[in-house]
């Protein structure tokens, strides 16, 4: 369960990235709006967060793609707009790490979630209008799986330095699980289910609460899984349960990469030298 949740918050990061527009551009395709992030979030971080690319990073190297697929596109004939990478977004990606933490997301979402709540889709929605401005020949020679310009784009930034992150994705479920069973949570985790309890919501744990199938039975957020899910943060934050998680999840993603080393260093070479030939590509232009 727990890998699963880890899973899709990840791959909304990957949605949000390809995000940024400038100001003076409006996408015609409109995505969900969310909440701003609060400095809780901002400053929720983790250590093997430094291993893996960034919304950010993540920016930097669409950017490059784009100058790759637009020269690879003119030799093939065809146009290729580049989108404009350059604003920074705040890392949000351990945003529902602990479920919904911010009074205002519950609010206004409940348990809900969208892509712009992992980072902005500014970027998401020009990608998505310039894909649609694109005919039929056009959109093959670009997006082909195996021969398009933008996978080739991808392939040369990869070349080199690909580093296996399987590891570092089982470290990191492990992680929560065993924060989420250990002695220092523990006290924070009963104080929520009697917080949560007198106000009349019986859950043994907040992943629970975000995965009651009430939830699910509509795709907008109902009176009452808002209150719920206002409820579920008031009692994190009385408990102080985020930071008896972050801190344990802190020391023992810690005491991972201390064991695994050699492992870590290739991890973070792999993605240095990514963004480096990221940046070779823009110093081009």
């Amino acid at each position: 369960m727990i890998r699963n949740r880890l899973l899709g918050a990840a791959a909304l990061v990957f949605l949000a990235a390809g995000c940024a527009a400038p100001p003076q551009e409006v996408s015609k395709t409109v995505l969900a709006a969310a909440p701003e992030p609060t400095k809780e979030v901002t400053h929720l971080v983790l250590p093997f967060d430094r291993y893996q690319l960034s919304v950010n990073d993540i920016y930097l190297i669409e950017s490059a793609k784009d100058h790759l697929t637009r020269d690879c596109m003119k030799k093939r004939g065809y146009d290729w707009e580049v989108i404009d990478h350059r604003k920074q977004y705040p890392d949000v990606r351990n945003r529902r790490r602990y479920g919904v933490i911010e009074t205002q997301v519950a609010q206004e979402m409940g348990y809900k979630s969208n892509a712009r709540l992992l980072g902005s889709t500014d970027v998401t929605a020009r990608k998505m209008d310039r894909e649609a401005r694109l005919d039929p020949k056009a959109q093959k020679a670009a997006l082909d799986p195996a021969d398009g310009c933008y996978k080739l784009a991808g392939d040369q930034l990869e070349r080199g330095n690909e580093e296996n992150e399987d590891l570092v994705n089982k470290l990191n479920v492990n992680s929560l699980d065993e924060a989420l069973k250990s002695p220092r949570v523990a006290p924070g985790m009963r104080s929520w289910v009697r917080c949560m309890a007198a106000k009349g919501h019986a859950y043994k744990d907040f992943y629970i609460a975000s995965e009651d199938p009430r939830w699910a039975k509509s795709k907008t957020p109902s009176r009452a899984e808002r209150e719920t899910a206002v409820a579920d943060v008031t009692c994190k934050q009385k408990a102080d349960l985020v930071k008896a998680l972050s801190e344990t999840e802190q020391s023992i993603q810690e005491k991972d990469i201390r064991e695994h080393k050699a492992y870590f260093a290739r991890l973070e070479a792999a993605k240095e030298r990514h963004l480096a030939a990221a940046r070779a590509v823009l110093a081009r232009d």
